[in-house]
Formats: structure tokens, sequence, C-alpha cells
């Protein structure tokens, strides 16, 4: 054959069009005759036989899994080595006929989209968007059973937004027949690729779940493998969407019980015996955030129809999925990126610490939810903040011309392969504080995601300020409406980013009169409006109690003189002493009216990962840790030394790169979803604890060291809507305009 010759090169591609059309029939012989087997298997005596003793055994791994959590619950918690499960802290190596995956998973052979913000589907804003606090979401394949869902959604107790996706050919058929009963139906025409689960993740990805109470996600679900398919949709759809009362008594409770992330119909939630081959592409979703779980603890809602808290679906987003990570529909009966998606929403669920309820339980934990909300203050959640983001004469000559955070931030380099280095700053960018404007916007965030003020550390040497332009400028300008407070760093500048410790930049001396002095300099914020207080006094945090020369003195004469100038006293807070920490003598602990802890100092798990990291720099002197250990041996106690009330700290994340270079310490990866775990359980042992409960979060914004609320290229405000989401902050319904 001459590859040349137009006629030959026709017959060559007609001869390979026969063979494939040969290997199309026999794959859909092969298809037929594996559901006709399937079926032989569910309708026989043995297997309905055996049903108790499957459904036992993933009892059994359930129950010992939650046995080893309850263990390591128990064990103190002052930073405490812990054990904590590794699977999905890093991505499975696709291997080529691997048994149980498939070798040709396009999850497993493609990167992460870093960055990637932007969705294959255009959603037309809604009309009156303040009017519905539900969302329905329906995926369409098989048009014939459309009119199960809408029958059952004529039984909604409330307004509704709806966004349908069709799968673009038979499924069209039915669009006029939906716009003609939902005028106000979204309708997105899809491929036929990842089943509902691609143009779910698209939806999240588009910020189509933000602002609403409740989420609920239904599809046209056939099932045709399995004998009981149209019953088994039916018996989906009718524990979703019962009654009005029914679907009442559901929405309440996803609007009222922060803990609860997904309500699944009785029967339908699934454990470990059915994780078939996908629990690998399930490590390999984790592993983009990543979190940690533990295999043997999985829970999900199988059929993939559930109410939902919004967060929770869109933390989909944050996987940075496109429609190249999944296949094109083949009839998969199992290891696909839709069969993992499934799952997935189960096992994030309870990596965020949401519970997975069944319809039969709601309304028992409704009533509870109802009881707690008349029983509990809810605490308030403040965030340590860094004014270093501007030029000083003195960093100038110590570190070099124009030198701030940002120069560290940005001459960080990964450590190990998928080490999140250098961390590059969201929406605001690389701001200078020297405008307040910055701080205007800091403001309206935190403010809209339930952050309800910030703790500014405070530079003072001897009546020598530092890095101080922030402070001057918002006390200059009241209208920013910045609800903050003071936490003096008393501690010696040193070279410590250079790893000289030793080598003293601007000394912390307690000279004689600096008591009055530091008051002196103090007063002017305390008696700013937007000054927060404790008890009706203002809030004063010291971060190194032990090095005041005398600090119950010290404390008293702060006190009086507050009194004094009519500010009534001061409520004095200390930070925990941490492992780098001098003690706290019994007269300073009486002096003070209570600690915060100020995570990774103290009071959490420590499991490290240095054998586990790929590719870690072998000059590398530090440590990688587990994020993850660090939220499950987390101190959450409320009383601590001395009987003196301890406030919770949490972090959003830690990695000191940016500073320490070859030698530092690093979390590894801090991500909304196990942050949501630790701050949930923080609030709640702060709430429980009583009094006027607050929760500490380290930081707002300290960039070279990886513990930012503030938005970030990687997560945006993933962060920030994990705060509203535990605060029960209602949030704003975005503009979602092209």
């Amino acid at each position: 054959m001459d590859p040349h010759d137009p006629e030959d090169l026709l017959e060559a591609l007609r001869a390979e069009n026969d063979e494939l059309r040969m290997r199309i029939s026999v794959l859909e012989a092969t298809a037929e005759e594996y559901r006709r087997q399937m079926t032989a298997v569910l309708t026989s005596a043995s297997w309905r036989w055996s049903a108790p003793l499957r459904g036992s055994a993933g009892k059994v791994r359930l129950v010992r899994s939650r046995a080893r959590s309850l263990a390591k619950r128990l064990v103190g918690r002052d930073s405490q080595p812990v054990t904590t499960p590794t699977a999905g802290l890093f991505a499975p190596v696709a291997r080529k006929g691997a048994s149980g995956t498939p070798h040709f998973s396009p999850l497993l052979n493609r990167p992460l989209l870093h960055g990637v913000r932007s969705s294959r589907l255009a959603l037309d804003p809604l009309p009156n968007l303040d009017q519905a606090r539900i969302l329905v979401v329906a995926h369409v394949f098989y048009p014939e059973v459309w009119p199960d869902i809408e029958d059952r959604l004529s039984r909604m107790p409330e307004a509704f937004d709806l966004i349908v996706t069709l799968v673009k050919g038979p499924a069209e058929s039915i669009e006029g027949r939906i716009s003609g009963l939902f005028p106000r139906a979204r309708i997105q025409h899809v491929e036929n690729i990842g089943r509902d689960s691609w143009p779910f993740v698209e939806l999240a990805r588009l910020g189509a779940f933000e602002g609403y109470d409740a989420v609920l996600k239904v599809h046209t679900k056939r099932s045709v493998h399995r004998i009981d398919g149209d019953a088994w949709r039916l018996d989906l759809l009718d524990g979703l969407l019962p009654s009005p009362e029914g679907i009442r008594r559901i929405v309440d409770l996803v609007r009222r019980d922060r803990n609860v992330g997904v309500v699944v119909p009785s029967g339908h939630l699934k454990g470990p015996e059915t994780w078939g081959s996908n629990q690998e592409l399930v490590e390999a979703l984790a592993a983009r955030l990543p979190f940690a779980f533990d295999p043997d603890a999985l829970r999900y809602p199988a059929g993939s129809m559930y109410w939902a808290q919004p967060w929770l679906l869109q933390r989909l987003a944050d996987l940075e999925l496109g429609q190249e990570h999944f296949e094109s529909e083949a009839g998969h009966l199992d290891g696909s990126t839709a069969h993992a998606i499934e799952r997935f929403v189960g096992v994030m669920a309870t990596a965020a610490g949401l519970d997975q309820v069944e319809t039969g339980e709601v309304p028992s934990r409704l009533h509870q939810a109802r009881r707690a909300a008349s029983d509990t203050t809810a605490p308030r959640v403040l965030a340590f903040y860094l004014p270093q983001y501007h030029r000083i004469p003195e960093n100038d000559e110590w570190w070099g011309e124009g030198f701030t955070d940002w120069v560290n931030v940005d001459r960080a380099r990964p450590l190990y392969r998928g080490h999140a280095q250098p961390v590059e700053p969201g929406e605001l960018g690389r701001y200078d504080l020297s405008d307040v404007k910055v701080m205007r916007q800091q403001a309206e965030l935190a403010a809209d995601h339930g952050v309800d003020g910030f703790v500014m550390y405070h530079y003072w040497f001897d009546g020598r300020p530092l890095l101080d332009t922030p402070l001057r400028n918002l006390l200059a300008d009241p209208s920013v409406e910045f609800p903050f407070a003071l936490c003096w760093a008393n501690e010696s500048w040193t070279r410590r980013w250079d790893g000289l410790d030793k080598d003293v930049l601007i000394a912390q001396t307690y000279p004689p009169g600096w008591e009055d002095a530091f008051y002196d300099d103090l007063l002017p914020a305390l008696r700013d409006h937007r000054y927060l207080r404790v008890g009706g006094l203002p809030l004063l945090v010291v971060y190194r109690i032990g090095q005041l020369p005398d600090a119950a003195a010290t404390i008293a004469r702060w006190r009086k003189r507050a009194d004094d100038d009519g500010l009534g006293g001061l409520h004095v807070l200390a930070v925990i002493p941490s492992r780098d920490f001098e003690g706290m003598s019994a007269s300073a602990a009486a002096a003070v009216d209570g600690l915060v802890h100020f995570p990774p100092g103290s009071g959490i798990g420590l499991q490290s990962l240095r054998g586990l990291v790929p590719d870690l720099d072998p000059g590398h002197s530090g440590d990688i840790y587990s994020y993850d250990a660090a939220v499950d041996g987390a101190d959450l106690r409320t009383t601590g030394p001395h009987g003196l009330r301890v406030h919770p700290g949490v972090m959003p994340g830690w990695d000191n790169t940016a500073r320490r270079g070859s030698a530092a310490y690093a979390f590894h990866r801090g991500n909304p979803v196990s942050f949501r775990r630790w701050l949930s359980r923080a609030v709640d042992a702060a709430t429980a604890a009583g009094g006027e409960p607050l929760v500490f979060v380290n930081a707002w914004n300290e960039w070279a060291e990886g513990a930012c609320l503030e938005p970030d290229a990687r997560f945006g405000r993933g962060n920030l809507e994990t705060v509203r989401q535990v605060t029960g902050t209602r949030a704003r319904r975005p503009d979602r305009a092209d």
C-alpha cells in the first residue's frame, strides 16, 4: 500500500473503522452478558442470605475506626504525638494495570489545574434573588422519568430556585415542558460526560451554591443494571421530598444545625463494604486539597441524591477538576470519577466534622437543634493580625531596601513534590498597609464572613513603637469599621529568619517607669469606639507574660489607670506558654483574666510525615507534620493552668518556609475542610464553657508562615466561608452574572 495514495489511505481508514465497529459490538455484547450475570447474582438466594453478613462486616470496620478515634481523643493533648490516618494526603501514583484501578483513569493521570476558576457552564442571574433560599439542582439524562422529579417538586413548601442540567440529545426534548412548569428555571445543556457529577462540580466552580440555606441534588436515576432500579429512584425521591411538612423539617434542620452536612433518605447511607474499586480514586480527590480520611469509616449517600449544606458542596470547586478529569460515558458500573465523587461527598463531610443524617433522624435532631439555639451564646471569633506589610526604615536597614514580609513570601520555594510554595495572595493582592483603604476592605470581608474582630500585634520597645503606621492610620479614620484589640508582642527581635537567633536587632527591656509609658502609648486605642471589649472592659493580650519583671504589679497598675480614665479597667489575657516560652508564675496567673491557645506553639497533635512526603529536599532540617493530626490532637479544654479560663485557638494552616527556608516546619497542608473540623470543635468547646466565649484564629494574614484567613490564590475565600458556615453568619447572595 502506498501511504501517499489517497485511494489506499481511504481503504485503510475504512478497514480501521470496520475493526472499531467490531470491537464496539464485542464490548456491547460483553456488557450485556455482565448485566445478565449481575441480575442473576442479585436475584439469587445466596446474595439475599449474605446481605446481613456484608452489612455487618462494614459496621464492624466502622466501630473499630470509631474506637480508635475515641482512644485518641482521651489522650492528653499538649502537643502530644498522635497517629491519624494518612490516606488522602498524597496522590496515588497512576499504575498501569493496578488491581482495582483503571489504568486509564483521567483522574489519576491528570494533575491539578492550579488557579483554574472558569467554567464551561454560564448561568444567568435570577430575578428576585432575595426571595428563594433553597436551590434544587436536577440532572436529566432519562427524560422519561423526569415526571417523577416534577411531581415531587410540587410538594416544596416554599419558593426555590431550580437549575436543570440536560444531557444533549434525547433529554433536550423536555426543555419546553420544564420551562413551562418552572419559568424561572435555568437550563444548561451538557455533554454526556461524568453523568450527574461533572455538571455538579462545574456548578460549584461557578459559585452556584453560594448564598442559599440548603441545596437539594436529584437526577433521573435508572440504574438499569439493578432489577430494583426504578424502585430505588422512587424511594430516594420520596425520602427527600416526602411531604411539605417533611421537607420543611429537613430544610429547617440544615438551616439551624451547622453540624449537619448531608441529609440522606433512610437506608441509603452506605459504608466501607461498598468501596468497590473507588478507594484509590477518592484518595486522589482528597489529595487535591489535601485532607486525611479513614477508609474504614466510609459513609456516603448512595445514589447521589441528598439535601446538603451549600458550604460542603462549594468545596467541590476546591478540587479544581475539569471536564478532562471525567470519563466519557461508557456504561461504567464502578471505578470512574463519577463513582468516586459520589463517595467523596460523604468522605469530605466526615473530614469536615459534619454529620450525615438519615431522614428518619430529622425530627429528633431538629428538636435538639432548636433547644441548643435557645440555650447558648455564640462565641466571638477573633483573628490575630499582622501590620508588617509596609516599609519602615528599620527593615530597610536590617533586611534591605524596600523590605516587607511580601519579600519573604515571594522567595519561598517548595521543599518536596506537592509542597504549596510560594503561597500567593488572593483578591487583595500584595497590599501595602500604609493605605487605610486596605484595612477597610479587610474589615468588610471579616464582617461578611463571621470574623468579629482583629487582634493586632503591637510592637513597642521601651517607648519605641515599630510597624505602627496601620494603627495610627486606623485611629485617624473613625469611618473604617475595623473592630480591633491589641496584642503586645513583647519579645526581642533577632535575625531568627536567618537562623541567627542570638543576633539581636532590637531588645525588649523593662527599664523603670516602662509600665506607665506603655499604657500611655495604648490609651488612644483603648478609647477608640471600635476597640474590642470583654465583660465591658477593653481587651489586651500579652504574648509572653513570663517575660514581665513583675506581671502582677504591672497588670494592677494598668487596670488602675484604665479605671481612672473611665474605661472601667482592662480584661487581660496571656498566651499559653509554648515549648519555646518561659513559664508563667503563680502570681502572674492570678493577675490575668484568662489564657489564649496559640497554635502551633502548644496544644496540638504532632505527627511527622517526613517518611511519606515525596522527593523531600535532602538539605531539609526541619519537619513536615500532618495538619489533620494537629486538628485531631488539638487541646480544647477550657480550664487550664491555675484554674484559668482558656480560650481555644485554631490555625487555618502553618508553614514557615518563607522565613526559615530549608529549616522550615510545615503542616501539610491546611485546607478549608480540615480547618472546619477544628474550628467547629473549638466553637463548641468555647460555647459549652459559658460566660463570654471567645475563639482565636492564628491568623488573619500571617502570609510568611502560611496561616491566613484572608483570600489566597488556591482556595479563594474558602477559609472565610468556613468561618461563616461555622458561626452561622448569613451569606449574601453573590452576583452570578457572567
